[in-house]
């Protein structure tokens, strides 16, 4: 199995395809195998990678080692590893902090920059208050999952069932829980730094996305240059959610945007 060796720790990554590089960076929930459908869609004209974030599958590390702040190292790290001098960034949700921290420190490693369902790391005050107040949201049975659209469970339990299981599979941090430190101070990004950012951007937002939804993830877009929103019909995860779509306007993004 591949791994690149990133300060402390082991990353390890997935990789099928040629051609230009995609890397593929998961959430909070997920991990490289969640990017299956993509892989299925991208592999034949590209070269796709996706990572496991420290301490998520297969990248063990201890709960004193996960540093939100090595993300964009872990990254590139991954990427010399693989032998590749520049990449598109694919980013969900928890992966935004990897790709704008790779794109802030690393800009000529980042062709391209997609955000999905992602504040990004940025120290945006709406954004950070409706992460610290979904549960409150769940508790008060205005929202019955994080990760998916709230009918997803219902109209799609095969699917459910396996994001729940590929999940499942994060155990290196269990009991562990890493918002704390992705939204502590020492991280976040500094708004102002947007405006670094002169790659292509994409932002893909779920209109039923119960942690950042449409008007967090459009206020975010009015600080980046160079970028433009796409809103679907899903939850907050629309790679996984609707697929079809999802590769569609990011096949798009990278064809008519950036090449």
């Amino acid at each position: 199995m591949p791994f690149a060796k990133s300060k402390d720790v082991n990353i390890y990554f997935t990789e099928s395809g040629s051609g230009d590089a995609i890397i593929f960076c998961h959430g909070i929930g997920g991990n490289s195998t969640l990017w299956w459908q993509q892989f299925g869609h991208f592999c034949s004209d590209y070269h796709c990678i996706a990572i496991d974030h420290r301490g998520f599958g297969r990248s063990t590390c201890r709960a004193e080692q996960f540093d939100p702040r090595s993300f964009g190292d872990d990254a590139v790290a991954v990427l010399d590893a693989a032998g590749i001098s520049s990449a598109h960034f694919v980013c969900q949700s928890m992966g935004g902090w990897t790709g704008v921290q790779a794109a802030l420190k690393y800009p000529e490693r980042v062709r391209s920059l997609t955000l999905s369902g992602t504040i990004g790391g940025f120290n945006l005050p709406s954004g950070l208050h409706a992460a610290a107040t979904v549960k409150e949201r769940i508790a008060a049975g205005t929202a019955s999952t994080l990760a998916l659209a709230s009918d997803f469970p219902q109209r799609q339990p095969a699917l459910s069932f396996l994001f729940a299981e590929i999940g499942a599979f994060n155990t290196s941090l269990a009991g562990f829980d890493p918002v704390p430190r992705l939204v502590s101070e020492e991280v976040l990004v500094p708004l102002a730094t947007a405006a670094e950012l002169n790659m292509p951007i994409l932002m893909v937002a779920g209109e039923y996305d119960l942690i950042w939804g449409p008007d967090v993830i459009k206020e975010l877009q009015g600080y980046l240059p160079r970028s433009r929103l796409v809103e679907v019909k899903a939850g907050h995860s629309p790679y996984f959610e609707t697929p079809i779509e999802f590769n569609e306007i990011l096949g798009d993004f990278l064809r008519a945007d950036v090449e």
